[in-house]
């Protein structure tokens, strides 16, 4: 979260001064107005993720703000991406997708406990016989699960 808010946060200051202290010929203005701006959305974005809250209960999945819920019993979809920051794929994160006919959820492996509500959903998931992609059960794998057996409390 801290190099989140270093890249909003400095992105910003270095491209908005410029802008109010400086005459700049247009195309500059539009160059660092737009990564002003795309610094800025960065930033909104953080502080909504932040404040997000995600929990789970015997009936489901809720997220609040926005309050948005998934019923344990009308999962519909479940999938498990792994994003590489790097060629070799030694860094990234993992986002969590969960959807049922009136809502898809998804949170990134940044979140506290993921690979617990990653357990909970693809247990859920499994009841409700959606069957998980390659890429899922790959996923699955490297998270210490088995998509094989997910009633056994998701571990290997």
């Amino acid at each position: 979260m801290l190099s989140d808010c270093l890249v909003s946060g400095g992105g910003l200051a270095l491209t908005l001064p410029p802008l109010v202290m400086f005459d700049l010929p247009p195309v500059t203005v539009w160059i660092l107005g737009l990564l002003s701006l795309g610094f800025a959305l960065h930033g909104v974005g953080l502080v909504r993720r932040h404040r997000t809250r995600v929990e789970t209960d015997d009936e489901g999945l809720r997220f609040s703000p926005p309050r948005r819920r998934i019923a344990w019993d009308e999962i519909t979809r479940f999938g498990l991406r792994y994003f590489s920051t790097r060629r070799d794929g030694a860094r990234g994160w993992m986002e969590l997708r969960v959807a049922s006919p009136a809502a898809t959820l998804r949170v990134d492996s940044r979140l506290e406990r993921f690979d617990e509500l990653v357990g909970c959903a693809w247990r859920a998931a499994a009841r409700c016989g959606v069957e998980p992609d390659l890429a899922t059960r790959a996923n699955l794998e490297a998270l210490g699960m088995t998509a094989a057996e997910p009633g056994t409390g998701g571990r290997a």
